[in-house]
């Protein structure tokens, strides 16, 4: 027996998916009658088994064990509003560990998503030991006993949080991407390998931005610290490809970042408000690695905070239907679980309140609100769920997100 089949006999969906089936007459996905069970007319693997005694016509299939879409649609029925509110929000806490105080805060409100932010001296053993009493204080929040998410950001050089003994120091992304192909790709899931083992399942990397050469360090976000791959969008996607491999193998989630991309802004939205980017359209080159992730099928989508004036001259990217529902899920086809960049510490989104920004990004199509703040981030959730209450449609939007998070959990 599976461990979906498992989870689904302790919930006592399986007894009512045997009942439906017992209705006649079935069609040949509905699984046979448990009243007329057909015999087999031969031993042979390839003879057609007949239905009941006096009939031509063939037995039903077997029903088939249900998707993970289908499971996490019938676990997400079971949480009221706001679990399923909860349920979508990331909170940061020290990558040094969670204070009780933090930890039983967050397990109130129910949420089951940490980031680890800052910066970590403490060995891969010593971490380990931290996020196991974060994730022992969370996952009974969670259905089923899903996984909790535990984030960090280990793209190497000055983005790397985990530093300890036993991480491995990674340099810049653009050294990275001057390594050939089979070095990058063992080193990552080297890294990959080293998160594992530590209780972290989710890598915020790679960075899937083109920061052209004649903009390189001017490019304040990227292009500053080397956090490229490289100056092209065809170098740039064979890297963050093989990196999304690399940490996928090692059984961490990647997460391609910052869409629709940073590399042409001249301000970090971490430090300033008012960053624009007024090059990147829908056909420009730009948007090549994020293709190439989503045909890949394998990572998540980070938004990028900054605002793009080619495609949505009013709202910031993470607040944009345009370009997360438009441009990201209709016009590239990605169905995928949706980050944001942090909406609690950034100077681009600071003149929203705080839960509008988590209310804003889910309604613009987003999944995963992060937040680097738990005391904000439950304020986030809390304004999910009310906002969910008086608005059917934004009740429809959480319920949806929140089922996209469970079955890439279940998953």
């Amino acid at each position: 027996m599976t461990t979906h089949v498992r989870a689904l006999m302790s919930l006592g969906m399986l007894s009512t998916l045997l009942l439906s089936s017992c209705s006649a007459p079935s069609s040949p996905t509905d699984g046979p009658s448990s009243q007329n069970p057909a015999p087999s007319t031969s031993s042979s693997p390839t003879s057609q088994a007949t239905g009941p005694a006096g009939s031509d016509e063939p037995a039903p299939t077997p029903s088939q064990e249900p998707t993970a879409r289908q499971q996490a649609e019938e676990l997400v029925g079971q949480l009221s509003v706001e679990q399923q509110a909860a349920s979508l929000v990331m909170a940061g806490v020290p990558a040094t560990g969670a204070s009780s105080r933090e930890l039983k805060a967050m397990k109130k409100q129910g949420l089951g998503n940490v980031f680890l932010r800052g910066r970590s001296q403490l060995s891969l053993k010593q971490t380990k030991a931290e996020i196991g009493s974060i994730t022992k204080a969370l996952k009974p929040n969670l259905p089923d006993q899903l996984p909790v998410w535990v984030a960090t950001d280990q793209e190497g050089g000055f983005v790397r949080v985990m530093q300890g003994a036993g991480f491995t120091q990674l340099p810049t992304a653009t050294k990275q991407g001057q390594w050939p192909e089979g070095k990058l790709s063992s080193r990552i899931k080297q890294v990959g390998e080293e998160l594992a083992e530590a209780g972290i399942n989710v890598n915020l990397a790679p960075v899937a931005d083109v920061v052209p050469a004649k903009i390189g360090a001017a490019n304040a976000p990227i292009g500053y610290f080397g956090r490229e791959y490289a100056h092209t969008a065809g170098e740039v996607s064979s890297a963050i490809t093989t990196v999304n491999d690399a940490l996928n193998d090692a059984g961490v989630q990647p997460v391609v970042k910052h869409f629709p991309g940073l590399g042409r802004v001249a301000k970090n939205t971490d430090t300033s408000s008012g960053v624009t980017d007024t090059v990147i359209g829908m056909d420009a080159s730009d948007l090549e690695p994020f293709k190439q992730a989503i045909a890949q099928d394998n990572s998540w989508v980070m938004i990028s905070n900054a605002r793009y004036a080619e495609l949505d001259a009013k709202n910031d990217a993470p607040f944009s239907q345009k370009i997360i529902t438009g441009l990201l899920r209709d016009e590239l086809g990605y169905e995928g679980v949706v980050i944001s960049d942090d909406l609690c510490e950034a100077q681009q989104v600071a003149s929203i309140p705080v839960g509008q920004r988590a209310v804003k990004f889910v309604a613009a199509g987003g999944t995963v609100p992060l937040c680097v703040k738990s005391d904000q981030a439950i304020l986030m959730a809390k304004a999910l769920a009310a906002e969910a209450k008086d608005d059917k449609k934004f009740a429809a939007k959480v319920r949806e997100a929140a089922t996209v998070i469970l079955e890439a959990k279940l998953r």
